[in-house]
């Protein structure tokens, strides 16, 4: 089982690009562990010895095991960078804005339906600063979610910013 516990941020600086995608790959399986191929596969890379390089790289760092087989595992869950913005239910990760985001929408609308009678422009000026944090915290979980770590490693866009 993965240790929640707290993490020292400090060390994980190399945790970027294809070997973040790599972990978040891993952070999101359901299974314990995973090949070196599947990992190639699943990320789109060239060759098994890349997927191989990201897999050594996050062993090196403490973050993953690996069996006797050859798979590797998650050792450590650490929340670093882009991470530290999600929540992780199961194998689904979140990010936090969308919690709050949910209330609040939620918040306003039970409102609406509650007084629809009595609404009036006093009415409206009091749910703005409401709507106005719904609205913040949608566009922040949409910023959030575009930052995610890529599952396609291997396309052309994510060969631009992520070299081996």
């Amino acid at each position: 089982m993965p240790s929640n516990a707290p993490d020292n941020r400090e060390g994980y600086a190399e945790l970027t690009g294809s070997t973040l995608s790599v972990y978040w790959y891993l952070l999101s399986r359901r299974r314990d562990s995973v090949g070196v191929r599947e990992v190639q596969r699943a990320l789109g890379f060239s060759s098994s010895s890349t997927a191989n390089y990201h897999l050594e790289k996050l062993m090196d760092l403490g973050l993953l095991d690996k069996n006797p087989s050859g798979d590797y595992r998650i050792k450590r869950v650490v929340k670093v960078g882009v991470l530290s913005t999600f929540v992780f239910v199961g194998r689904y990760a979140f990010p936090k804005h969308l919690l709050y985001s949910i209330l609040t929408s939620v918040m306003i609308l039970v409102f609406l339906l509650l007084f629809a009678e009595a609404l009036s422009l006093t009415v409206f000026v009091a749910l703005s600063p409401g709507i106005l944090a719904a609205a913040i915290f949608w566009y922040e979980t949409f910023i959030v979610w575009r930052r995610k770590p890529s599952r396609a490693v291997g396309s052309r866009d994510s060969n631009k910013r992520s070299k081996v």
